[in-house]
């Protein structure tokens, strides 16, 4: 059985000024060390802390299976240049086409990929006794993935073909590229899966009980204004179990 640990937790916290873009990456511990995605150049420093506080340096990472290749899952990509890249076959074809402008994946990220050492997979695939990737289009040509069989249960890393609770709901993700048919059909493809827990990409993890979602984490966003003189005003948002009934 493979271990699983987030490096990142991903938020879908938006401005009117910009999107974050804070995925998630997570770490599996199985036949070597794999990272699951990147995240992007904003959270590089957050991503290097994380996997020192987990004993791992970027040279220590095996293998890094991308979900795709928009910008906020891959542009730390370049931080673990002797790991093996395991990468769709559509999503690779589609990453290296690109000769100027697409609506989120970077037109480098093709020559990054052409200086490492890649894995294209078609399909549903196994890369061991533990993790597997399924295919999941929609969101991008070739959207993939991650199943990770855990001594704790089977965990679906959704990526941002389910990223979001709220996306679990409505059966469709915030954006497609492809098809909105293949999007919905991605999203009742991993409903069908019926893992244990969920780890979508802008969002916290969470399970079914009794048929019915459940967060299993709190999260926190401290958001942080820089003022004219040395201090800065920050606000801290956070969720937290609520109050159970009591009799006044």
């Amino acid at each position: 059985m493979a271990k699983f640990e987030v490096v990142l937790q991903g938020t879908g916290f938006r401005t009117n000024l910009v999107s974050l873009g804070v995925s998630t990456v997570a770490l599996v511990r199985d036949e070597g060390n794999t990272l699951l995605d990147t995240g992007h150049f904003g959270n590089r420093r957050q991503l290097l802390s994380s996997l020192e506080k987990l004993g791992l340096k970027p040279a220590d990472i095996d293998s890094v299976i991308l979900t795709h290749s928009h910008w906020d899952h891959v542009l730390n990509l370049e931080l673990f240049g002797g790991a093996e890249v395991v990468i769709n076959s559509k999503e690779l074809r589609h990453a290296l086409s690109i000769k100027g402008y697409d609506w989120a994946t970077p037109s480098y990220i093709g020559r990054v990929l052409e200086n490492m050492k890649v894995k294209a997979v078609e399909g549903n695939k196994s890369l061991s006794n533990s993790v597997r990737v399924v295919e999941t289009p929609g969101h991008s040509p070739g959207h993939q993935s991650v199943v990770i069989e855990t001594d704790k249960g089977t965990i679906l890393f959704s990526g941002d073909a389910m990223p979001t609770l709220r996306s679990y709901f409505r059966g469709l993700p915030d954006y497609f590229t492809v098809s909105e048919e293949e999007a919905r059909r991605s999203i009742a493809r991993m409903k069908d899966l019926k893992p244990d827990f969920y780890y979508p990409g802008h969002d916290r993890p969470f399970r079914l009980v009794g048929g019915h979602p459940e967060y299993l984490e709190h999260t926190e966003l401290k958001v942080v204004f820089r003022r004219e003189t040395e201090e800065n005003f920050s606000i801290a948002l956070s969720t937290e179990d609520s109050e159970k009934p009591e009799k006044m």
